[in-house]
């Protein structure tokens, strides 16, 4: 039995109550209601697409596989990148919520007993906080903000910094005197990065080109957007969200550059929960000495072109107080 986290059920919105006026209505009333329908159909169907990539500020829930049974672990994901965390025809898929199904197993629970919610960097520390969320698995860097924040065990990925540009102005990222393959240039006043609030991926970025412009935006999915439109000219984010994002989004038409800095991917749960933190851990060792990492590691690779790795053994990461208070 579960020790970690309270007993939780998935919770499905209720059908509205359907108790329609009748009225007397002639032939040419019905044929306009029913071309009314019509239309807000149609309405809703093309918009439908739009609304998934902006977020529009909702959080999509969803068990693995079919109806909650007994207690549930929460697990915050990603939503918006691609062959990491996304949401695709109905459940979360990518390299991170192949980790945490992992490791929700070693903790005890059954598939049906896992309920997946979508976080943001913006929000995925309040989440934690506030208990929508047990523990998060969302490309989150460990940093030492992000441990002023939480709790960590990992890291179970380490991957670098880039950049995604649009792949005819590659060239022009260059250092002086090269190109984009010799190092992205440190003079980027001109140009417009944009992130996505809450990243941590960002200050790391702006550490090295302090005089770049940041545009901050709410999800990666708007980012696209600027970029593809021209608003803005790269976006900045760790080597595995961008290499998804160009393998989604037109990789004829995209390019990823690489930067310095260095991101390692943890597992977050409450700050005071070293013991979690610690089982977290374990799993992720297991995960790695059984051949399951490897393997979600290759299918990353399939996906992105990305080489993930994995540099020392996954540990808990913990504040000073609460390794002594365990």
């Amino acid at each position: 039995m579960p020790q970690y986290v309270p007993d939780r059920r998935a919770s499905t919105p209720p059908e509205p109550s359907a108790s329609p006026v009748r009225r007397r209505a002639t032939c040419r009333s019905a044929w306009r209601a029913r071309r009314l329908k019509r239309a807000t159909a149609a309405v809703i169907a093309a918009l439908a697409p739009a609304l998934a990539l902006a977020g529009c500020g909702q959080v999509r829930v969803t068990t693995v596989s079919g109806a909650p049974e007994g207690p549930t672990i929460a697990i915050g994901v990603a939503a918006d990148e691609p062959a990491i965390g996304a949401w695709h025809d109905g459940a979360y898929e990518g390299f991170d919520v192949t980790v945490a199904k992992y490791v929700a197993a070693k903790l005890g629970y059954a598939n049906k007993q896992i309920v997946f919610k979508q976080v943001r960097p913006e929000n995925r520390a309040s989440m934690l906080d506030n208990g929508q969320v047990d523990m998060v698995v969302a490309s989150w860097p460990v940093t030492d903000e992000s441990r002023q924040q939480a709790d960590f065990a990992g890291p179970y990925l380490e991957t670098g910094v880039g950049l995604l540009v649009r792949a005819n102005e590659r060239a022009t990222f260059g250092t002086a005197g090269g190109d984009a393959g010799d190092g992205i240039g440190d003079d980027l006043a001109d140009r417009t990065i944009c992130t996505v609030k809450g990243d941590e991926t960002a200050a790391i970025f702006r550490s090295s080109h302090p005089k770049a412009a940041l545009q901050e935006r709410d999800s990666y999915a708007q980012c696209v957007t600027a970029l593809q439109v021209g608003s803005a000219d790269a976006i900045a984010s760790d080597m595995a969200v961008l290499s998804g994002l160009r393998s989604a989004n037109g990789p004829q038409y995209m390019a990823v550059l690489e930067d310095r800095g260095t991101v390692r991917y943890g597992i977050a749960v409450g700050k005071g929960t070293p013991q979690l933190a610690q089982k977290i851990a374990e799993a992720l060792e297991d995960m790695v000495e059984d051949g399951s990492m490897a393997a979600a590691q290759d299918t990353l690779r399939e996906r992105t072109g990305l080489e993930a790795t994995l540099v020392g053994d996954p540990e808990a990461i913990v504040s000073d107080a609460d390794s002594e208070a365990d």
